[in-house]
């Protein structure tokens, strides 16, 4: 069963999604994004794209007539699936096989890690050291940020001519700053409390030509620019990932840093606030430290998103790995070590302190406003004179009830410009914030506060003298067209008779609701034409308000608190007085193109808040209430034109539906009596959310293919094992392997195509479609007649009714149909996993083994034995566990240079008190980081390089048992023989049996046995010792540099060179002593150590992008503005999108 919404049906389904953080399960979340594309695409006003027939059909039938994507929030790994997606949706990218192809090149474990780096002269005088110390095991910058970029590029560039993009859309990102900035929390009484912020996010906006996404040029190249370094930067994973440091400040000129830092001005909240001693950058790290369930987010950006026609909200929350239930506790009594599990389970309670409930209720408190707004609405009187009676009882006490609400606002955008402002069309305003000179010391905030509040009657002096008393009246028109939508929508077939039998509307007339849709959606386009206006007009009368609040404060507390608003009014008076408002409207108005010049105004009322004349001073004077007479005859106006298409009006409107008829006077009147009685009820009009639904995609999703691949007896933790490969290691273990990424990102389609299923197909669309079926063949034949799901639609029914005989008809079609798309998708997919999973785990790991586009061939999975063996593939990929995969050479060798990327990245990176623990650890990595790390992940090859080096410092001393050389390469063949064990052996009892029996005879029989008896090796002196310890060496270096390199040319020569260095070494003399042999095996480890890094793995064949040459800054001059038209093109921090006129 699925859940319904009460109440007519839409013709529009709105999607949002939330996509949670979880590094390498972030290729889950690209299929998941891919196949919600693909429903997008295939609705029936869009054109459509191949493979998307089911869906096209489906929506179709439920009458759905539109779909859309228009709030995209993600944390972490799901920031950078947000920004893929918001790429296809604005600027037609296709997000098919080239996004998918660029996770799977991206998403190289062994690509991702750090080369070595030479410092020069200086960084060796300096620091002491030959190399530049990294600052994380993975390159950010140099190729996450770079490879990203050039693949959008890329990706844009092929984009389909006619695709639909999206007209509104808002994409936050969230981030975390390194270093907490400053913040206060400021009493009712008393001085500030000082407190660390470190949370920050990324607003991207594209709405009715104010937009973040420029469409062409260098704009839109340094649009993307921003688009991918803000998801290199949200998914900065600390220590995988050096933090993204970006360019916040507020003074040019542009920091002479190279590479040049991408400018975030006017998108991170952090606007204003650069970390000091960084030119105006500052640095940030993964999102989902502080917020890795970005619900919340979306369901304050779907507030301020308005649809233009009614619309069935979905927000759709994407976690792969669900929370289950914690393991039973075992045991009674609380044990010896009870002090250290407490801190232990402190600490786990800690690190998981977030969860999906605390945004939960968030998503409760927008459900519950959006009822009490409902209910506030329909208590207006219902005629004209109790309007007016009711009106004038309440006129007196307005200004007493509207204005604390007004002061509280005013206050609120005071103390945190970037959280009130957030969600509006305007880029974020630049800190610091005007409490600054306050909290510095020359005031206190709370007396401040304390004088607006005690002038707050005067923040409304009358009905219309305010923005948001505009923003209520177009508020409650909206809310006029959806109690009209909703009761014409009622029963409504949108022409299709769904199989219902005839006469069952009883005799309603089709044409003439058919034109009632038509005069909704022509007043809802216009409504949201001037929401869109209105909104814009309050996000630059906030930002006046904080330039003027700025100024009057630095000085300390004004004798009038509200001076600074009076200077703010009259530059929006001077504002408003540049762009040329349209004309009202005509008898027979061209809905599309006056909606169009609102949207116009909208962005020349932009462009002026950044290019207007400052007013003279004295030229505030003058009553609020004449600023926006013009704008609430347009409203009035607006009202009537409402009023006369959709006569007569519904419970609740009465009042206005008969002002409507008397004229645009009588309209204005009625608005303000309306402002009048719900104005103190509505206070932040902006803010009030519409029904949202809530689901979550899963990989706990139960289907028909999830049935197939992993059979219907497991439970939903079993379903996500057998699916998922990225979940192992901490969730970066899909960077290890091409066909482990693959089968996630397969997987996230599939998934994903069953929630979509469902959102679209409610009991409650089914029951209006099917209604009266009268059994199981009956309903099967309707849902083929209407739907046409194609030629496998009657055999997978069947196939349901012998497998899962206990689904409710509703369920079943669902099923059904969720087979009939996910068969599609494993015909578009399968083909390059069963290419890749040719040679079973031990091939198909890296970037490289990824065949050219159209050399795969087809997979007919119709030919008998085809399904079946193609779902084996997807079943054994996702059974792979990463102890299992290490044994294949790719992934190996990627674990190991991860290894020895880690152990310099662990070293003091100062100057002179940490030149000593530099040189300590350097000398100690040959011992403590390439033997453990090599015999860890490359056990094979760590015992082979043990007998070795074995018998090499044997033959050195002529002594099986020198414990100065014998006792490292002991322990290292121990922790080898363990990883092996745990590799090969599955049960721990018997692995540690054998690990305990094996690593007793190599301790008895190695070191312990010699020293008891003859200890000199038969071969002792009738040999070169020279020759032969060089060539034992030579061999043991082939060995370990092979577990971390495939250039094995190279390796043969830097092994011979090992043997070379312990040859010459042995050369000395004949028998040497313990310390010699000690010194020969750790000169050569030392040489493996020191080129091994060195021996970066083949490249791929995928293009590898170049850094683009960015234009140097003269003195003096903007780095923006020496990019030619950048700012003037669409900079958010430039001239305010003025761009888009």
């Amino acid at each position: 069963m699925t859940g319904t919404r009460s109440g007519p049906r839409s013709s529009e389904l709105r999607l949002a999604l939330a996509m949670r953080g979880g590094v390498s399960l972030a290729v889950w979340m690209g299929g998941a994004c891919c196949e919600t594309s693909r429903l997008r695409d295939a609705s029936p006003e869009s054109p459509g794209v191949a493979g998307a027939a089911v869906y096209r059909k489906l929506l179709a039938g439920c009458q759905y007539r539109n779909v859309d994507i228009d709030v995209l929030a993600g944390t972490s790994a799901g920031g950078l699936n947000g920004v893929l997606l918001a790429c296809h949706l604005v600027y037609g990218m296709p997000f098919g096989d080239g996004v998918r192809d660029v996770w799977l090149r991206l998403g190289d474990l062994e690509d991702l890690l750090r080369r070595p780096a030479l410092g020069g002269l200086e960084t060796l005088l300096r620091r002491g050291t030959l190399f530049v110390l990294p600052d994380s095991l993975m390159r950010g910058d140099e190729f996450f940020y770079e490879e990203l970029r050039a693949a959008m590029e890329k990706l844009i560039g092929e984009a389909p001519r006619g695709f639909k993009a999206s007209t509104s859309l808002r994409l936050i990102l969230t981030a975390t700053r390194l270093r907490p900035r400053s913040d206060r929390v400021r009493p009712t009484l008393g001085q500030p409390l000082l407190v660390g912020r470190s949370d920050a996010y990324f607003h991207f906006r594209h709405r009715g030509g104010l937009t973040d996404f420029p469409a062409e040029g260098e704009a839109r190249k340094a649009a993307l620019e921003r688009l991918a370094y803000a998801a290199r930067t949200s998914s900065s994973f600390p220590g995988a990932f050096e933090p993204g440091r970006l360019f916040v400040g507020n003074e040019p000129p542009w920091p002479a840093e190279d590479p040049p830092r991408v400018d975030m001005r006017g998108i991170s909240s952090e606007t204003g606030y650069p970390d000091e001693r960084l030119n105006g950058c500052a640095e940030f790290i993964d999102g989902g430290l502080l917020d890795n369930i970005p619900v919340a987010w979306a369901v304050r950006a779907i507030a301020g998103t308005p649809v233009t026609r009614k619309a069935d909200r979905w927000l759709l929350f994407l976690q792969p790995v669900p929370p289950f239930p914690p393991e039973p506790v075992t045991g009674t009594g609380p044990g010896a070590t009870r002090l250290v599990r407490i801190a232990a389970k402190s600490l786990a309670v800690k690190s998981g302190a977030e969860s999906l409930y605390d945004d939960a209720l968030a998503l409760r408190a927008a459900s519950d406003t959006t009822q009490l707004t409902r209910g506030i609405t329909r208590a207006l009187p219902p005629d004209l004179d109790s309007l007016r009676c009711a009106a004038a009882a309440r006129e007196a006490s307005y200004s007493a009830a509207v204005g604390p609400a007004e002061a509280k606002r005013l206050i609120r955008l005071l103390e945190d410009p970037s959280g009130v402002t957030g969600p509006d069309p305007l880029p974020v305003p630049a800190g610091p914030g005007p409490l600054e000179a306050l909290d510095t010391g020359r005031g206190e905030a709370s007396v401040f506060f304390a004088r607006l509040r005690d002038e707050a009657e005067a923040l409304a002096p009358a009905p219309r003298a305010t923005p948001l008393a505009l923003a209520r009246a177009v508020r409650l028109l909206m809310d006029w067209v959806s109690a009209c939508e909703g009761g014409w929508d009622e029963g409504d077939d949108g022409g299709h008779d769904g199989g219902r039998d005839e006469g069952h509307d009883g005799g309603r007339d089709e044409g003439r609701d058919e034109g009632r849709l038509r005069a909704v959606a022509e007043c809802r386009e216009l409504l949201y034409a001037y929401r869109f206006a209105v909104s814009t007009l309050i996000a630059v009368w906030d930002r006046l308000l904080l330039d003027a609040y700025a100024a009057g404060l630095a000085g300390g507390i004004p004798a009038d608190p509200l001076a600074p608003r009076t200077r703010a009014a009259a530059r929006l008076r001077a504002a408003l007085a540049v762009p040329s408002m349209p004309a009202g409207l005509p008898s027979t108005p061209a809905t599309g193109a006056l909606a169009a010049k609102w949207r116009a105004w909208a962005v020349d009322l932009a462009a002026a808040l950044a290019d207007g004349p400052q007013p003279a001073p004295g030229t505030g004077a003058g009553g609020h209430q004449e600023a926006y007479a013009d704008l609430w005859d347009r409203i009035a106006e607006l009202g009537r034109h409402i009023g006369q298409r959709l006569d007569p009006a519904p419970a609740g409107f009465g009042a206005l539906g008969a002002a409507a008829l008397l004229g645009n006077a009588r309209m204005l009147d009625a608005l303000t009596d309306a402002e009048v009685l719900l104005g103190p009820m509505r206070p932040d009009p902006q803010s009030e959310a519409t029904d949202i639904d809530f689901h979550t995609v899963s990989a706990a999703n139960r289907s028909w293919a999830a049935d197939l691949v992993l059979g219907r007896e497991r439970t939903p933790q079993e379903m996500v094992e057998g699916k998922l490969s990225g979940n192992q290691v901490a969730n970066f273990a899909a960077f290890l392997s091409v066909r482990w990424r693959l089968g996630d990102w397969i997987w996230g389609r599939l998934d994903t195509a069953a929630s979509l299923v469902s959102v679209v197909a409610t009991d409650e669309r089914l029951e209006h479609a099917f209604e009266g079926f009268v059994n199981l063949p009956d309903l099967r034949r309707r849902v083929a007649d209407l739907m046409d799901p194609g030629p496998r639609f009657a055999g997978l029914w069947d196939q349901s009714l012998e497998n899962r005989p206990e689904l409710e008809p509703w369920d079943r079609v669902r099923y059904v149909l969720t087979a009939v798309r996910q068969h599609e998708i494993l015909e578009e997919e399968l083909p390059l996993l069963t290419d890749l999973h040719r040679k079973g785990f031990m091939a198909g790991n890296r970037v490289r083994d990824i065949p050219a586009p159209g050399v795969v061939p087809d997979l007919d999975l119709d030919a008998p034995g085809a399904l079946d063996k193609a779902l084996g593939t997807l079943r054994e990929v996702g059974a792979e566990r990463a102890g299992r995969l290490l044994r294949a050479p790719d992934p190996c060798r990627a674990a190991v240079r991860a290894g020895l990327v880690a152990w310099p990245s662990l070293q003091p990176a100062g100057l002179a008190w940490a030149r000593l623990p530099r040189t300590v650890l350097a000398a100690l990595k040959p011992l403590f980081c390439l033997l453990p790390v090599i015999g860890g992940f490359a056990p094979v090859q760590a015992l082979v390089a043990a007998a070795l080096m074995w018998c090499g410092v044997a033959l050195s001393t002529e002594n099986w048992s020198s414990l100065l050389g014998h006792i490292p390469i002991c322990l290292f063949a121990l922790i080898a023989l363990k990883a092996l064990l745990g590799q090969r052996v599955g049960s721990g009892k018997l692995r540690w049996f054998l690990l305990l029996l094996l690593g007793g005879a190599l301790v008895v029989f190695g070191l312990w046995r010699p020293r008891a008896g003859p200890s000199h090796p038969p071969w002792a002196g009738h040999l070169d010792g020279g020759l032969v310890v060089g060539a034992l060496f030579a061999l043991a270096a082939f060995a370990l540099l092979c577990a971390g390199s495939d250039r094995y040319g190279p390796v043969c020569g830097y092994a011979v060179g090992a043997g070379v260095l312990a040859g010459g070494l042995q050369y000395w003399q004949p028998a040497l002593g313990g310390w010699w042999g000690a010194l020969i095996l750790y000169s050569v480890l030392l040489w493996v150590t020191a080129v091994l890094p060195w021996l970066y793995p083949k490249p791929g064949p995928g293009p590898k992008s170049k850094p683009k040459p960015k234009p140097k800054s003269k003195p003096g001059q903007d780095r923006s503005q020496a990019e030619t038209g950048t700012r003037d093109a669409g900079h958010p921090a430039g001239a305010r999108h003025s761009a888009a006129r």
